[in-house]
């Protein structure tokens, strides 16, 4: 996760002010270990701050993202959310529920760095590695609609889901 010290400094150099609204996003993004939707960023400042807007929260995220500090996760068209943490990591997308789940594999981005440097000429500074598919929950669920489905249409043999 990067530090609220380095997310306001980062808007400071950049010519923009930081106000107590700003410091507060830059705060919650700091102590966050999730990968918030801009919703669930505005949802918990205002508790605190009822004064903030959505439009400020949107905004500092949006030039937070431009300026590179934090990562903008776009899983379809309506479903964005923010990467805090700058260690290497792979991200994992469920494509049914939208949970960002990171995972981490010692060396993996280290090798693939030096994998694509020593077989391409190329010299990556940063990687980012998005995982598609469906979490434990959402296959588990979608298994179980199957088996509601099969058994609702053969009422007759009652199918039992195995595990």
């Amino acid at each position: 996760m990067g530090s609220a010290v380095h997310f306001t400094e980062s808007l400071k150099n950049a010519g923009y002010r930081v106000t107590s609204q700003r410091r507060s996003i830059c705060e919650f993004l700091a102590e966050t270990d999730q990968h918030p939707t801009p919703y669930q960023v505005y949802a918990s400042i205002s508790e605190r701050h009822p004064e903030i807007s959505r439009a400020t929260v949107y905004n500092t995220l949006n030039v937070l993202a431009q300026l590179g500090v934090i990562v903008e996760i776009a899983i379809g068209s309506d479903h964005t959310h923010y990467e805090t943490n700058a260690e290497p990591h792979i991200n994992l997308i469920c494509l049914r529920c939208h949970q960002v789940t990171d995972y981490r594999q010692p060396g993996l981005p280290d090798e693939l760095k030096a994998d694509i440097r020593d077989g391409t000429g190329f010299e990556p500074l940063t990687a980012r590695i998005d995982m598609l598919g469906f979490c434990e929950a959402c296959r588990e669920r979608k298994r179980a609609e199957i088996v509601a489905q099969w058994n609702a249409q053969h009422e007759d043999q009652a199918l039992v889901p195995n595990r």
